[in-house]
């Protein structure tokens, strides 16, 4: 669905919804001065547009047992259309990788993965990428501390 040019209203309220997606439609209303019927309509369609992709609790893995964070760096042997939609599936399965890019340069694809501890660490690694044929090389960056988390999107001026 294509969507009008975004106007200072919508970019209002998508800043408003990235801070708190819970924020009752009356108060979003009163912050960007339209009326909560105006204000619903508008949240509506930028969800239907795919504006809004979804709305989400954003939860800190090591607070729920998760304290250890990696960026995996994958080269495959071969960059195939059938070895790329294999590994991409494998990744979408794993619950521990919690995103997964398709990228340009040196590698494939990077990965933010989750661990309870190195060890459990070194089992997905051993059976995700050493033991797979179709990975040439991985490189692990263990994340020491998170300089910036998940951040809104800029809408303003867009």
């Amino acid at each position: 669905m294509k969507i009008d040019p975004l106007d200072s209203f919508d970019r209002k309220l998508i800043e408003l919804l990235q801070a708190d997606a819970q924020r009752p439609v009356p108060a979003l209303a009163e912050a960007v001065g339209l009326s909560p019927p105006a204000c619903y309509r508008r949240i509506r369609r930028l969800r239907a547009s795919g504006i809004i992709e979804r709305e989400i609790a954003v939860v800190r893995p090591k607070n729920v047992g998760w304290p250890l964070s990696m960026i995996v760096l994958i080269s495959l042997e071969r960059e195939n259309a059938h070895t790329m939609n294999e590994m991409m599936e494998i990744f979408r399965r794993e619950p521990e990788i919690l995103e997964a890019w398709n990228v340009t340069g040196d590698h494939d694809f990077a990965l933010r993965i989750v661990a309870r501890d190195m060890e459990g660490y070194d089992n997905l690694a051993q059976r995700l990428f050493a033991a797979n044929e179709r990975v040439r090389t991985f490189k692990t960056l263990v994340v020491i501390r998170e300089v910036k988390p998940l951040s809104p999107v800029p809408v303003a001026g867009s």
